[in-house]
């Protein structure tokens, strides 16, 4: 088999970043809770930090576009979210935390450590904007800490109670010092996470249905280390008090710092000398397409961000319900995520590029949103908890599917001089979706329970597929004529893979036959 040298280096960077930086994303709430800080604080500093990274996030797209740089920009996301990362390893605990007694603190990597429904909806907002802040795009580890629940009173390792307030923690200079270290993670793992895409994208040209073949390496990396560093960080916490993060620590620093390498090698095309221009963007973003593929893509936000955060507390209330001394939960769980990711999330990632071409946008778009409605709605159906796992093979249709599409769809809508203002933009409106789902799912799960809570965002989404294909074909039939079409078709033109830019002439509004794929015009 022949290595296309030229994708080569971005393949290495999603695997480092990845590999590098997942297992501490992971763990950080739980690293930030043992600092000595209560749960609901740690839920507003995870409410607060995702705003401030999806701010910058949208920022630097637009200066990296216009000043054309995007190796610097990407090079300070990466030494960012490693500095942010490591730092909090190092912050002193607060003194409420440090006079506290210790005791084993029982945790695994992945933080399987849920003991009942109503504990971790206390805890869920944090979950949720931890997933809001990360990177969503992993169903597994970044993104995905799965819920902890804690005793009334002071947590296993001398935390405070849920019910003390952040103001009690204003006057400790640690509380300041982790409050700059989790601005410096968030700011650069949103940024990281665009700039990674953009100039995947950049280097890819025409072949940009090929993204889901060079993202598959970042859940390879990503899979691989949260398995080896949980492992680690087991090994060396045996006789300690609460678990010493430190191999993972280590690890971050390796394959960070080899990433940070691999980006100063890397080439980064320049698509055009052209300097952004914002009312370009505009006239974009208002084209009713646009407008219905950022609408979905909220849509698939919030009810993969539902997903992400409540399905394990499902699976571990389904087992209990079976066998109220299910033997096997944590190994379900471990199941659940391997199946997720390597018999769902690398497959469709590898595949996407060929299936894109075969249904075009608008066909990928649909199957994903159908296969996360029916994904949802057979949760509802289980009762025998080991039927979870068929049922996360859907994970690469609903998942990696939509994630290809979403990057590839928002690559070929963007002139040339706009590639990482326009991701940066859709990458908001997906973490947007995220941050919703925390509240509204938390929401219903507490009143209405986990199964109830997923039938009905199966039901919506199978609704929404019905609403969209109308909206659609509205679309397609009546707003063919706007101006805003013209800067639409522009853009397209720029990105079109066949020479001169040349475009079949027809007006983005009007549908060409999706198997055309890559080369079609509209959504």
């Amino acid at each position: 088999m022949k290595i296309n040298k030229k994708l080569l280096p971005i393949k290495v960077h999603y695997f480092l970043r990845y590999a590098g930086a997942a297992p501490l994303v992971m763990l950080l709430p739980l690293i930030v809770r043992s600092k000595g800080l209560s749960p609901q604080t740690v839920g507003v500093l995870w409410t607060v930090m995702p705003m401030v990274g999806l701010i910058a996030n949208s920022i630097c797209g637009m200066l990296a576009d216009y000043f054309k740089a995007y190796r610097t920009i990407f090079l300070a996301s990466i030494t960012s979210l490693t500095v942010g990362l490591v730092a909090m390893y190092w912050i002193p605990e607060l003194p409420v935390a440090a006079q506290a007694s210790e005791e084993t603190f029982n945790l695994t990597l992945l933080g399987n450590a849920t003991l009942s429904s109503s504990a971790f909806l206390a805890n869920s907002s944090t979950l949720a904007l931890e997933l809001a802040g990360v990177d969503p795009e992993m169903t597994v580890g970044e993104g995905q800490a799965a819920p902890l629940a804690l005793p009334p009173g002071k947590g296993t390792s001398g935390i405070p109670e849920e019910t003390e307030s952040v103001a009690s923690f204003l006057h400790y200079p640690q509380f300041w010092i982790i409050v700059l270290a989790l601005l410096l993670e968030q700011m650069g793992i949103t940024i990281c996470i665009m700039m990674s895409d953009s100039v995947c994208f950049q280097i890819l040209g025409s072949e940009r249905h090929l993204y889901g073949r060079q993202r598959l390496w970042g859940t390879i990396g990503m899979g691989v280390m949260a398995i080896v560093s949980g492992a680690l960080v087991d090994i060396y916490s045996q006789g300690l008090p609460q678990k010493d993060y430190l191999p993972a620590i280590i690890s971050c620093i390796v394959f960070m710092s080899a990433d940070i390498l691999v980006v100063a090698r890397m080439k980064i095309p320049y698509c055009s000398d052209e300097k952004l221009k914002m009312g370009k963007v505009g006239n974009i973003l208002v084209h009713p397409e646009v407008l219905l593929f950022l609408m979905t893509v909220y849509v698939m936000g919030a009810s993969l961000g539902i997903v992400f955060i409540f399905k394990l507390m499902l699976v571990e209330d389904v087992a209990l319900a079976w066998n109220s001394d299910f033997p096997a939960l944590k190994l379900l769980q471990g199941l659940v995520l391997g199946i997720e990711t390597f018999g769902g999330e690398v497959p469709f990632f590898f595949l996407s590029g060929m299936i894109i071409k075969w249904l075009g946008y608008t066909g990928v778009l649909i199957t994903s949103v159908l296969s996360t409605g029916l994904r949802c709605t057979l949760y509802y159906t289980v009762s025998n908890p080991w039927y979870f796992l068929p049922i996360e093979l859907l994970n690469g249709v609903s998942f990696s599917l939509f994630q290809s599409v979403m990057g590839a769809y928002a690559s070929h809508i963007a002139p040339p001089e706009a590639q990482a203002t326009i991701q940066s933009l859709v990458r908001a409106s997906f973490s947007i979706g995220v941050s919703t789902a925390g509240f509204l799912g938390g929401l219903l799960y507490n009143t209405q329970g986990g199964s109830i809570t997923f039938l009905k965002v199966g039901v919506f989404d199978l609704i929404y597929v019905l609403v969209f294909s109308l909206l659609h074909f509205l679309i397609n039939k009546y707003c063919t004529g706007e101006a805003s079409c013209v800067a639409l078709q522009d853009g397209a033109k720029q990105n079109d893979p066949r020479q001169g830019g040349s475009v079949s002439g027809d007006v983005p509004g009007r549908e060409i036959p999706v198997g055309r794929g890559e080369h079609e015009q509209d959504l």
